[in-house]
């Protein structure tokens, strides 16, 4: 696998283009991990990246496609998606950044924020070497749908007989009660009178 991580001292003050190839592996790492989603790698992706230096910081732009696969929880079909990642984000450097790191440091998120809005896009890194590896896992999740699904029309599969009712009816009774729920049938509630 490619090295993740990018040299600031080697970045151009007019910015440049940075790429590399996450394989399957990394991301089904990522999709398998904790917490791990309803999804595996569908092959390898290509990131391509806008590096702009800005002064020591550092703003990453990046738009790539994630192939992923599963099963699709109504009808289990397998499910194929391409799904787009956006990336922007500026990486600050941690150490030595002066009076305006120190006074955003010190600042506290506002009332009902678990974050600080100004500093949300940025990500502090220490000496001169930036990994990106911890970002791309981040947006690769969020990219990620919740559950797997063929389509949103999808009908799923008969509870009773397992036919696919994407295909058509399967002549099953659409009331068939659980026997479970059989003995409420016959509970009679009174209505209260005022």
């Amino acid at each position: 696998m490619e090295p993740l991580t990018i040299d600031v001292d080697e970045i151009d003050e007019s910015g440049q283009e940075w790429q590399a190839d996450l394989p399957r592996e990394f991301i089904d790492g990522v999709l398998r991990g904790e917490p791990p989603t309803e999804f595996h790698a569908g092959g390898a992706a290509h990131v391509r990246a806008r590096l702009t230096k800005l002064g020591r910081s550092v703003l990453l732009q990046s738009r790539f496609t994630v192939p992923l696969e599963g099963q699709c929880k109504r009808c289990l079909k397998k499910v194929r998606l391409d799904e787009p990642v956006d990336l922007t984000l500026t990486y600050v450097p941690r150490e030595g950044a002066g009076e305006e790191s120190a006074h955003r440091g010190d600042r506290e998120p506002e009332a009902g924020a678990s974050f600080d809005r100004e500093t949300i896009d940025e990500e502090p890194y220490s000496g001169k070497t930036i990994d990106l590896a911890p970002a791309l896992r981040e947006q690769i999740l969020l990219a990620v749908p919740p559950s797997p699904l063929c389509d949103e029309a999808c009908k799923g599969l008969c509870p009773a007989c397992g036919k696919d009712l994407n295909a058509g009816d399967c002549g099953c009774s659409p009331t068939t009660l659980d026997p479970r729920w059989a003995a409420l049938k016959s509970i009679q509630l009174e209505k209260k009178e005022k």
